[in-house]
Order: C-alpha cells, then structure tokens, then sequence
C-alpha cells in the first residue's frame, strides 16, 4: 500500500471518529441521547428526515403481544374526576370544608396551575382568561437524558382542564397542540431507547408521557399505539413491585404524583376495558403500602437509599388524596387527614397546593364509599420485591416490624434480603443506612450493604465485591452480592426477567410461607440466592454457603417476636446475626476489644441483651451456640466493616466519608453482632420481647423434644418450628395445650397450626 493511499484512509478513519465522538460529547453536553440531538436539529433547521424518524420513533423493545387493541378514549375532561365533575357544575365551592379551602385557595397563586385549579373551581373569568393566556405562551421544557422530566404534562393537565371553560380558536388549538405533540414525541424518543430504567426515570417519562398524550384533541391511532405499550409496561412493572424499590422517598418525591395521575388518567380517560380492572387494583395496593408502611409514629419505615420525606411533609398527601379520589375508600381519606393533622397546611408543598381542591375528595358517592378493615399483615410484591409489615395493632402504641425477602430491581435499592426492623413506641431495631454522597466510602462500602441490616454475614475471607467501576473492591463485608450500586439499565418487564439469572444476577430473596392470623403473623424467607452461594458466586469459588433461611413469628397477645435463621455454610464460614440500635446494647460482663467502652468492639458471652430508646424498651434474647456477642459502636466504629472478612484479627475500617456532621448525628450508633460456633448448621434464634414501660425480664424456656425439634415455652403458649406436621404421641411430654407449630409445608395446610398435646409422666 502507498504511502499516499494509506494516508487518506487513516485521514477518513480518522475523520468519521471524530465526527462520531463530536456528536456524541454534543449530544452529552445538552443532557440529549444521540437520537434526541439529531431530532432537535431537524426540528430547528426544519428538515423532515426519514431516517432520523425513523430511528427515533422506533422501539427497541418486543412488548408482550396480550397487551391487546388501543383503548378508546372517552370526550371531555380525561386526566381528572374530579376536574371533569368541577368543570360540570357537578361539584362547587360549596361542597368543601370552608375551614380547609381557605388554606388552600388556589386563587392566591399566580403560576399557570393556580390559574387553572382557580377558574376550575371558582369559574373566575379573570383566572381563566390568564390560564388561557400563559398557555398560549407556554415555554416547554423537553426531558433529557440526565434524567430532567420535563413539563410538557403541565401544559397537557391545564388544557385538559382548561377547554371545558372556555373556547379556543382553531390557530390557538393547533399552537397547544403542536407544543403537546412536542413534547410527547421527546419523551417517546427517550423511552424508546435504553438509556432511561424502568424502576427509575423511565416510570417518571412514561406517567408524564401518557398523561400529556390524553390532552391531545385527536389522538391518532398510530401514535397511540406507540405509546400505549410504554404505558402497559409501567403497569406490569408497578404490579410486580407493589412498592417501590428504591425506597420512599425516591417514590413520593420523584415518581408518586405521575403515576397516580397517569392511573387515574387512564380510569377517567379511557373507556372501560380489562386494564381498568387491573389499575384499580394496582392503586389500591399502592395506596395500602403508604398505610402499612408508615410506623406508628406517622414515618415510613426506611428502604433503600431514603431521604427526609419518609417524614410524610410536603408531596405524600396530594398522592394520596388522589387514590382517596379514585378508589373511594375510607381508609385512604383517614391516611390523609392523619396526615393533615400532623403537618397541618405543610402536608401541601406550597407550589402544590393549587392541586388540593382538584385531589382532595369531596361529596363521595355514599353508596361507593368503602371501609375495607385493613390487615396486621402485608406483603407487597410477593414473589419479587417482597417487602413485608406486621404490627400489633392499628393503636399508637403497637408493635411494628418490617421484613424483606426478594430481589432487586434498582441502584437504590440495598442489599437488604433478611432485614428485619422492630418499633414500639420508638424505633428499636433499626435500619442504619444513612443517606449520603451517592459515590461515597460510606454509601458504597456501607450504607447500601448488609452490614447495615438487621440479616446476617456469612464471612469468607478475601472475598471480592465488585461494585463495577474503577474502586477498591477488597471491602469483604461478608453480605450478599453487590449487583447494582451506581446504575441500573432495566427497560422492560421482560428484560429483568431476562437479566434475573444473568450476570450481574438480580435474584435475591424468596418468601416461602405465610401465615396470618389474629393471633399471630409468619414469614419463612429463603435469601441463599442473596448471596455468593452454591446456585451462584461471583467470585467463581462455588458458593460460601448452601442455603439460608430465615422464619419470622410474631405473637400478638404475647407481644413477643421470633427470628428463626438458619444458615448451612460451606467450609464452617463465620456467621452473624445483626442488629442495629441507636443506642449502646447493654449486655452484662462485656470487655474491651478495641477502643473503649463508649466508643469501640465489646465480647461479651451473656446471651441477654437489653436496648432502650426514650420510652421504649427491649430485652432480646439468643438462643443457639455463639463464640460471643459483639457491641460495636461509638464515633469511631458507627459505620465499622471488617474489610478481609475475617474479624478474628479486628481488621476493619469505619467508613464516615460521604457523610456530613449533621447525618452522623442522626445516624444509629451501635449494633450488636451474634457470632455463632463456626460449623457446617448453624441454627440461631433470637427472641425480642419490646415494652413501652421497662425491661421485661421473664426467660424463653427451651426443651429438646426428638430429632433436633425443639419447643420455646413462653406464656400460654408453646412454639415450635418443624416442616411436618406432628402427632400428639410426639409432644406427649408438653402439659401445655396451647401449642403452634410453623413451617409447616403441607399445601392444604397453614403454614402454622395449633396442635393439643395428650400429656404423660
């Protein structure tokens, strides 16, 4: 080859990777996918290309084929009921609480949607005349690739509202029109491609996008079909979750209000069709997990990466008032004014308060009105997020736990399969995650991992935990596989069933039985595949361990909660059980490990601990064969991990970094850990015992009965864990008769049963 030739064939080569490159850092600097940027230069320069539409308009996705024909859209108001109802003379100023509408007046505000919810309400000539003109003159922001969603669902929400109070000329519709279509047709090119991730930005995009394409005056059918199963598969994606993976406050800040809207939306806006059926289901138990996770104290139990709304200000109420709205049931209605009275007019943002005369519900229908009693129980996305809550009672003063067993979905989500939490009066076993610099030492080699649970460790030295970018990867926590801390790339329903089993593997937890009665609630938890084990290891040494399982009991009236773990480790690997406290456990004969008694690692071979927090108090017992306990905790070790997976030489590290002064403060400051015997079973059951009084001192009294079953006697009643069912000739040495046995795999039968014993000498 000359040396001419070869020169301008590097020069091309050359030439078209850095035109590549250029558009691509292009497209990076204006937060665009390439095909985003390549559509906004066609629009601005006006040219119609094929290709570019082509690309940009085509889904990569295979939807599933029973996703059926395009529903057919109902006339007049389709995001709102009660819009549509205001709008009608159907409802007036009158039907409201004039105490509340006061506060919440929307014709104080002077921003688009305190125009419209001020006309929908009041017919106010002056309100509607400046919604119609800030419409016309309305400036859209598209969504882009860094996740900024845009506010082409504003324009869509006030001239869905809008057009029934007043007229619009045929150049003013096509002007409205054509910035909806805009709009809609830069939320279909993001979703069509990969970039956005389902239990992420991509249900934001997708809710924003079908609630903008409902305000259209002609929906054509192609590009209803388009959107329809973007739409589809948020449903199918929420249904398997039923709550949100992330955690809360990813939920009620960034996602909540889109999706109940974009629901309602399809309820209101379509004509009847099997979908409908399904949303109103989904809705419902959205709404119950608002309910069943909110502790006593009116805060949601901590999940994934949280942030300060689990405090319920601000964004949960008009959520709420919405289902409240579509679902008419009473318990929704109570929620929101438990939640009113709590934070008073803060339970509306200020910017959202123009909503609440749109949301919140008035002059139900009687007839429709349910009160359906709500379980001490409940499970959401069984079978694939499983997230779990069990109280006592809907009093103040109950108990509440929260348990999950399941697999993941999300880079907020943690590495949590196992954790347990327990609250009476104040939080007692509590999740110690703290939210704090996404890339930081404390999120990544803390805070997001099982050391921070309530679960256990299995430890095996030198373990790798690839968090996949370049960064140290020898912190050897000794909990379960790390697959997704910075970034999750799930599009589809079916492309996380696709991912489940691929590595990185996405299979977690799995609930296996449950049982819930007056008297009692049990879950039993398989979490093997939550860790490097032998169906799966990362590090390709063929697992730490064969199996664990973990049983949860708690009994009402005795007010008492068992955590049954069983673990079958490979090469008699260490196992912990943990439990994290705000306060310092205190255990009787403690000594000094490393550091101080207020700030350190305490031994201690009692097996009775005993935890307070301002009025609530907890005596928790171990019952199994330990080395020691470990009280771990202080300003040094608050956030200790062994990095080697291997504590024997107390090689660790307290990993602050990423936090500030303010959310070490508030953070929980201690654990105790159970290292249990090092062999191949291991059994460990703990057993909690909360007050709101004092410490309750009464002792589990433990009997072997035959082949390694065994019964925990505590007042009128007897428990036992065994897989089959028992005969009295076998607990003929039980004088008691108020017996329950759990664990029970029977498929006819109840996970737990009450069994009556024949007592003899």
């Amino acid at each position: 080859m000359s040396i001419r030739r070869y020169y301008y064939i590097t020069s091309g080569v050359l030439t078209h990777f850095l035109l590549v490159l250029s558009v691509v850092l292009l497209a990076k600097h204006f937060d665009l996918t390439v095909d985003q940027f390549f559509y906004r230069i066609s629009e601005k320069l006006g040219v119609k290309s094929t290709f570019i539409e082509k690309r940009a308009f085509t889904n990569n996705f295979n939807f599933p084929t029973d996703y059926g024909v395009n529903p057919q859209l109902t006339s007049g108001v389709r995001i709102l009921a009660q819009v549509k109802k205001l709008t009608a003379n159907e409802l007036s100023e009158a039907d409201f609480p004039l105490d509340k509408l006061k506060s919440y007046h929307p014709c104080r505000g002077k921003q688009l949607l305190f125009y419209v919810a001020c006309g929908v309400l009041t017919k106010e000539a002056k309100a509607i005349e400046q919604a119609k003109k800030q419409i016309l003159s309305f400036k859209l922001l598209l969504p882009n690739a860094a996740g900024h969603y845009a506010n082409g669902w504003r324009l869509a929400f006030a001239y869905d509202a809008l057009k029934a109070l007043t007229s619009f000329s045929v150049k003013e519709k096509k002007i409205i029109n054509d910035n909806i279509m805009l709009a809609l047709k830069h939320y279909l090119i993001l979703l069509n491609g990969n970039e956005a991730s389902m239990w992420h930005g991509r249900t934001t995009l997708t809710a924003q996008m079908w609630i903008t394409l409902l305000a259209l005056d002609d929906v054509g059918e192609s590009m209803m079909a388009d959107v329809v199963p973007h739409f589809y598969s948020m449903v199918d994606a929420l249904t398997m979750t039923q709550a949100w993976p992330e955690g809360y406050n990813y939920w009620i800040n960034s996602r909540a209000f889109y999706v109940v809207l974009a629901l309602s939306t399809y309820l209101n806006g379509t004509e009847y069709d099997r979908w409908h059926d399904k949303i109103m289901t989904l809705m419902i138990k959205i709404g119950h997990w608002h309910i069943q996770a909110t502790r006593p104290d009116l805060t949601i139990e901590p999940l994934g990466d949280e942030g300060p709304r689990i405090d319920l200000k601000d964004e949960s109420r008009r959520v709420i008032d919405i289902i409240a709205q579509v679902t008419q049931k009473q318990e929704f209605i109570d929620y929101s004014k438990a939640i009113e009275k709590r934070h008073g007019i803060q339970s509306y943002y200020t910017n959202y308060r123009w909503g609440w005369s749109l949301f919140y519900p008035v002059k139900l229908d009687a007839e429709k009105l349910t009160a359906d009693p709500l379980p001490k129980m409940d499970i959401f996305g069984k079978g694939y997020l499983g997230q779990s809550y069990i109280r006592q009672n809907w009093l103040d003063s109950a108990t509440f736990m929260s348990f999950r067993a399941g697999s993941s979905f999300a880079h907020h989500g943690h590495y949590d399969n196992g954790h347990i939490t327990l609250f009476k009066g104040m939080p007692l076993l509590v999740n110690s995650s703290t939210p704090g610099e996404y890339f930081g030492d404390n999120r990544l080699n803390y805070s997001i991992r099982t050391i921070a649970k309530n679960s256990l460790l299995i430890q095996r030295k030198n373990e790798k935990v690839d968090i996949g970018f370049t960064y140290r990867n020898d912190v050897a926590d000794g909990g379960q596989r790390i697959t997704m801390p910075l970034g999750s790339a799930i599009t589809t329903v079916n492309d996380w069933h696709e991912k489940k089993s691929q590595s990185p593997v996405l299979a977690g937890g799995t609930i296996l039985l449950t049982d819930n009665k007056a008297e009692y609630s049990y879950i039993k938890a398989d979490l093997t595949k939550a860790y490097n084990s032998s169906w799966y290891d990362d590090n390709q040494k063929q697992g730490k361990l064969e199996r664990v399982e973990r049983e949860v009991l708690y009994l009402r009236s005795q007010d008492i909660l068992l955590v049954r773990d069983q673990v079958y480790s490979k090469d008699k690997n260490q196992v912990k059980v943990l439990f994290h406290t705000i306060n310092k456990p205190i255990v009787d004969d403690e000594k000094v490990l490393k550091g101080n008694l207020d700030n350190g690692i305490m031994t201690s071979q009692n097996k009775r601990i005993k935890i307070n927090n301002g009025n609530a108090y907890l005596t928790s017992e171990v019952i199994a064969d330990i080395k020691d306990i470990r009280i771990i905790g202080g300003k040094s070790y608050q956030f200790y991990v062994e990095v080697d997976g291997d504590d024997s030489v107390l090689n660790g590290e307290n990993f602050e970094q990423g936090l500030t002064q303010i959310q070490i403060a508030k953070a929980a400051k201690w654990r105790f850990e159970i290292n249990a015997q090092r062999k191949e079973k291991q059994e460990i059951i703990t057993i909690h015992r909360p007050s709101l009084t004092h410490y309750r001192e009464k002792k589990t009294q433990v009997r072997a009965l035959f082949d390694g079953v065994k019964s925990y006697h505590f007042t009128d009643i007897v428990v036992i864990f065994s897989e089959k069912e028992l005969n009295k000739l076998q607990l003929k040495h039980l004088s008691e008769t108020n017996i329950l046995v759990c664990g029970l795999k029977q498929e006819k039968a109840s996970a737990c049963q009450y069994i009556e014993s024949t007592y003899s000498e």
